[in-house]
């Protein structure tokens, strides 16, 4: 799925836009977080994580551990829809390093890239195919964002409303809404084509069985990263995982439209204004602390060792020639 990049400026109000929503939504965050925490302490919300049970913990992390996995096998998928073949163990790592980066600082999108390219540096791996590995992993996280979106709102359509109170009754329209996007995606990879201008960029079809393996590993990037937050919800909650899985994906949808790294704020206000008062708001807040830590934190520093050491390993080697 190779990617034409067309050189032009951007007019003003499209730059701008990006970032005052980003604000905006933010402070809206903000207001929700100081709102739902107006009555109760912070000694309450400390307590909670203290209580948060061991084995409950450990499953967070396992969940975390496959969903990485899941995010690095994308890189897999990419550079093999693209023809290159790279040892499995570079594209892995490459992928898990980039997308633990990308979780967590500004600029997701070039943030990865820029890692990848240092791992990717020489081993015959073009920029322009960077780029294209790049598109292709924004488009497959898409695919399974759709994906467990659309299967949130149609296995458990009154959840959400319950939850939040809305004056409708059902999310399926919805869901069913995504899952026929996802049929035409499906449906135009098995046609071939044609291809789809995309901004600045052209996206050509990959194969149906590439399509289906991208949508497979990404919803279940998806699914894992969900569970990761819900083993840390008390079991008496009144809802089921796919329940959950609705009010998740709501909060990482405001999270990636605040463009902000990893959503933060605004994920949290969203998660913590749809399960609060159902499961009480200091035991939300802090399993969303414990989550931010598990899912995104210790990934970033898992990462960010394995950078430096491979950056030592560069310079020594200059060094020797």
């Amino acid at each position: 799925m190779p990617a034409e990049s067309h050189h032009g400026t951007r007019p003003i109000w499209k730059r701008v836009a990006g970032p005052a929503l980003g604000l905006l939504l933010l402070a809206a965050a903000l207001w929700v977080l100081r709102d739902e925490m107006g009555q109760h302490s912070l000694r309450e919300v400390a307590a909670t994580l203290q209580a948060l049970p061991r084995s409950r913990l450990l499953l967070s992390l396992g969940a975390t551990l496959l969903g990485y996995a899941a995010l690095a096998g994308q890189d897999l998928l990419a550079l093999r829809a693209l023809g290159s073949r790279l040892p499995v163990r570079t594209a892995l790592l490459a992928g898990f390093e980039g997308f633990a980066f990308a979780n967590n600082l500004p600029l997701a999108v070039v943030t990865g890239g820029a890692v990848r390219a240092r791992f990717y540096a020489g081993l015959r791996l073009p920029k322009s195919q960077i780029a294209d590995l790049v598109l292709f992993n924004t488009v497959t996280y898409s695919l399974g964002l759709l994906t467990a979106t659309g299967l949130a709102f149609t296995l458990e359509p009154t959840a959400l409303p319950g939850l939040l109170g809305l004056p409708i009754h059902s999310t399926r329209p919805l869901g069913f809404l995504a899952l026929g996007l996802l049929a035409l995606f499906l449906a135009w990879s098995a046609r071939g084509g044609p291809e789809l201008r995309l901004g600045k960029r052209t996206i050509r079809p990959t194969t149906l069985g590439m399509s289906v393996a991208r949508l497979a590993v990404s919803l279940l990037d998806w699914v894992l990263s969900g569970l990761a937050l819900y083993v840390l919800l008390p079991r008496a909650d009144a809802f089921h995982f796919a329940g959950f899985l609705g009010a998740f994906m709501l909060g990482q949808l405001a999270g990636l439209l605040a463009q902000l790294p990893g959503g933060i704020g605004v994920f949290e206000a969203v998660v913590l204004r749809v399960l609060g008062r159902a499961s009480g708001v200091p035991v939300v807040f802090g399993a969303l602390l414990a989550y931010r830590a598990i899912y995104f934190l210790l990934p970033l520093i898992i990462a960010a060792v394995i950078l430096a050491g491979h950056e030592l390993r560069r310079v020594r080697q200059r060094t020797r020639h």
